[in-house]
């Protein structure tokens, strides 16, 4: 399931006095699930003052919200100064992306010299992409005991689809002790006669309710054509305990 994210090529004018990184975003918000590497063609023009700005490619992720992302960072080496164009090498993004839902990419922007500095600049991204979102769904739970019980999320899939899944959970009005984790499922031929739930053995609760799996290895048997993705819960103790969860699933190769 490979292919290929291409952004616009976009302009903005940025200017600072600054010798310290600023960061002016290029792209929206986009799934992190499967981007494993990127590629950036920066491009300056009309500088002014200052020596003229000093741009390189930027990233940040947000783990399940996109209104509370993570810090921005530089990505890749390749850096401009002053007007000009250049592009980076395919860069490995991955350990920025493994572990969060959401990234978007930009522009790092400092001074050269003291004063003030600005410029016309574009940024253009190429990243490979390797997985999607296939659902999200909110649910009311009841867990009656401390059994584990599943809801599923996602529609039944070939498993030639995927290899690892990720998921968000956001946990809303839990009562008790509440826990969940992501859960999976394989059938064979039929999805009438599916095999057992598995899950990670990985719970969350209230304490803090919202987080991100990760990507998690779900492998299926040689002879098991189906498999879907789902909500894993139990009470932590001998008592009834329930919650509103949301939860989104995403696969990857």
């Amino acid at each position: 399931m490979a292919c290929v994210t291409l952004t616009p090529e976009v302009w903005k004018r940025l200017s600072t006095s600054s010798n310290l990184d600023r960061f002016e975003w290029f792209t929206d918000w986009m799934p992190a699930v499967g981007m494993d590497k990127a590629q950036f063609v920066m491009k300056s023009k009309a500088g002014v003052g200052a020596q003229n700005l000093i741009v390189q490619p930027a990233i940040q992720t947000a783990v399940v919200r996109t209104n509370l992302p993570d810090a921005p960072a530089t990505c890749g080496q390749t850096s401009k100064t002053g007007d000009g164009e250049a592009v980076s090498a395919l860069t490995d993004i991955s350990g920025s992306t493994a572990s969060k839902y959401f990234v978007r990419f930009g522009m790092a922007y400092k001074a050269a010299a003291a004063g003030e500095a600005s410029a016309d600049v574009s940024l253009q991204v190429c990243a490979e992409t390797f997985g999607k979102i296939v659902a999200t769904k909110t649910v009311s739970l009841i867990s009656p005991d401390d059994s584990i019980y599943y809801q599923p999320v996602t529609d039944w899939m070939p498993t030639a689809m995927f290899s690892k899944l990720k998921a968000v959970f956001v946990l809303q009005n839990a009562s008790g002790d509440f826990r969940c984790a992501l859960g999976w499922q394989f059938a064979s031929t039929s999805v009438e006669q599916p095999g057992s739930w598995s899950n990670t053995g990985t719970w969350y609760d209230s304490t803090n309710p919202e987080r991100c799996t990760g990507e998690v290895s779900a492998i299926p048997g040689a002879n098991e054509m189906w498999g879907r993705a789902g909500i894993a819960f139990k009470s932590n103790t001998d008592s009834i305990t329930q919650a509103t969860v949301t939860a989104s699933v995403a696969i990857r190769k």
